[in-house]
């Protein structure tokens, strides 16, 4: 009987955690849409089902949602440490971050001067592990 108590409250616990991860993830979604230009509800509905196309928008959305979750900044770049312990330290800090710096240092981000490009360029080096899917890429029109 324990068991099935000790079980039920563990359930519990993780389907409130669930809930809450999908509520930040919608709260994220909809702050983000109402400061980027263009966002239309088939990008947000995309966005939900971790898709996120290469185009303008999707950019500006990809540099807000850095910018809100601290794990970027225009002046700085990926801040490598934030994003290592935001996705839950499942690697060892020194590997994730020698990875990650060599790809970031390869995108030669200094010469991209749009900050919603430069911004969708070095999450491109983090892509994998935030699971970011990209082969919808601009087969839709933004209207």
């Amino acid at each position: 009987m324990k068991s099935i108590v000790l079980l039920a409250a563990v359930l519990t616990v993780l389907s409130v955690q669930l809930v809450r991860a999908t509520d930040d993830i919608e709260s994220l979604i909809d702050s983000c849409s109402k400061v980027v230009e263009g966002m239309t509800e088939d990008l947000k509905a995309r966005y939900r089902a971790n898709a996120f196309p290469d185009d303008p928008v999707t950019h500006c959305f990809v540099r807000c949602l850095g910018l809100t979750l601290n794990l970027y900044d225009d002046e700085e770049g990926v801040d490598l440490h934030a994003n290592w312990e935001y996705l839950g330290k499942v690697d060892d800090e020194i590997e994730f971050i020698a990875k990650h710096r060599d790809c970031l240092d390869n995108r030669n981000l200094a010469l991209i001067d749009n900050p919603c490009d430069r911004a969708y360029s070095a999450f491109q080096c983090l892509k994998e592990e935030y699971g970011m899917d990209q082969s919808s890429s601009n087969s839709t029109s933004s209207t």
